[in-house]
């Protein structure tokens, strides 16, 4: 049986769907886009496209070609200036297209089954409009969710790091985020303090310390002060004024380690002049990490600050 492949109808399908992939490819990649750079790019495609069904053009499908064709389709439609920004475009432009054939394909074949063929490849009869409309929709919401998951998850895993507190011969491990909106500093010192959770280094401040966060009491400066007094810590600790969720005049206990060692960026960094501050609730609902680090830990540098 003859089957007939109408070009104009080819032409304006492949219009269509390569303007959503380069659309979804700018949305996801948040860059810069001209509509009507976007439509002769989309037009470029189809019409590379269209020439693979005349006979005579064979040639212009190898895998390389192919590959040659969607760089000129990626530049026209964006003009990336950079090596480094065509990439991800490109990179992001083939994870659109695969998944967009991937759900048309799917959904038309639970729909229909696959029946028709041409050159040994499948080929869609009177593909329904909605169905590639709800194709390209679920696509879309998948691409760009997972997507930005994946980034969170990469970016949360570059800016958290283990570092050790030491005190007294004791050191504990916590897994630090850098917090850009930390900028709690110890009022009277003046240094940047990172904030902990209680329960990670309950196990190296004193006993009558413990009690007061063990009840609740954190922010009772009577009793703080009448503990403090008794301690042989009393040069250590600090009273940190700070602002949380429901409360404006918090205090937060901290103290002065012996050293703050950090890994970040692969290098070691042994930081002296900080504060601890202890903290008696999560930071994190999901236990990533138990430990808000100052921005300026990471930048400062002082006579007991080393790398190693």
């Amino acid at each position: 049986m003859i089957k007939y492949v109408y070009g104009d109808v080819l032409f304006l399908e492949n219009v269509a769907m390569n303007y959503m992939i380069l659309f979804s490819t700018a949305k996801l990649v948040r860059s810069n886009y001209n509509k009507l750079k976007l439509l002769a790019a989309s037009a470029l495609g189809a019409l590379y496209s269209v020439f693979y069904y005349l006979p005579g053009y064979e040639y212009l499908y190898t895998w390389f070609l192919k590959i040659l064709f969607s760089l000129f389709i990626v530049i026209v439609a964006f003009t990336p200036y950079k090596l480094k920004e065509l990439i991800r475009l490109v990179s992001m432009f083939y994870i659109i297209t695969f998944v967009f054939g991937g759900a048309a394909f799917g959904l038309y074949y639970i729909i229909s089954g696959i029946k028709h063929t041409y050159k040994d490849i499948f080929f869609f009869q009177n593909f329904p409009i909605k169905l590639l409309l709800l194709s390209v929709t679920i696509s879309y919401f998948i691409v760009r969710y997972s997507w930005d998951y994946t980034i969170h998850r990469l970016r949360r895993e570059k800016i958290i790091s283990k570092a050790n507190i030491c005190l007294n011969g004791k050191k504990i491990l916590v897994s630090a985020l850098v917090d850009t909106g930390n900028s709690l500093n110890d009022p009277v010192s003046k240094l940047p303090v990172v904030v902990v959770e209680y329960s990670s280094v309950k196990d190296i401040i004193p006993h009558e310390l413990k009690k007061i966060f063990e009840e609740n009491k954190e922010n009772n400066i009577n009793l703080i002060a009448t503990v403090l007094s008794q301690s042989e810590w009393l040069t250590r600790f600090r009273l940190i004024p700070f602002k949380s969720l429901g409360t404006d005049n918090a205090l937060m206990i901290g103290f002065k380690p012996d050293e703050f060692n950090i890994e970040h960026n692969n290098e070691n960094q042994i930081v002296k002049e900080l504060i601890i501050g202890i903290y008696n609730r999560r930071l994190s609902g999901d236990g990533e990490y138990n430990a808000l680090i100052h921005p300026d830990i990471l930048s400062f540098h002082s006579g007991g600050n080393n790398s190693a």
